[in-house]
């Protein structure tokens, strides 16, 4: 059974599989976050269960713009809200 993935696992001297492991739960600007070696959001991305990082980068896909609808868009948001209520697991 191998570790959990913690923000660390960004640094320049990382295991490379655990490297890109991190890199995956990146929800930030992945590119600048393995320059600097750790989490630009300030490890917000390791903080929490997967299906809650989920919920945020499904919700992160709506516009927030009121004048934007469409079915996709419901689909987007009932996904989001399944996530956060843990009916859907990751």
């Amino acid at each position: 059974m191998s570790r959990r993935i913690r923000e660390r696992d960004l640094r320049h001297d990382a295991d490379p599989y655990r490297f890109g492991e991190a890199m995956v739960r990146c929800e930030g600007f992945a590119p600048d976050c393995s320059a600097r070696g750790s989490c630009g959001l300030n490890g917000r991305c390791f903080s929490s269960d997967a299906h809650l990082v989920a919920a945020r980068m499904v919700e992160s896909l709506i516009p927030t713009s009121q004048h934007v609808s469409g079915l996709h868009l419901a689909y987007l948001r009932r996904v989001a809200e399944m996530l956060r209520e843990g009916r859907i697991y990751l």
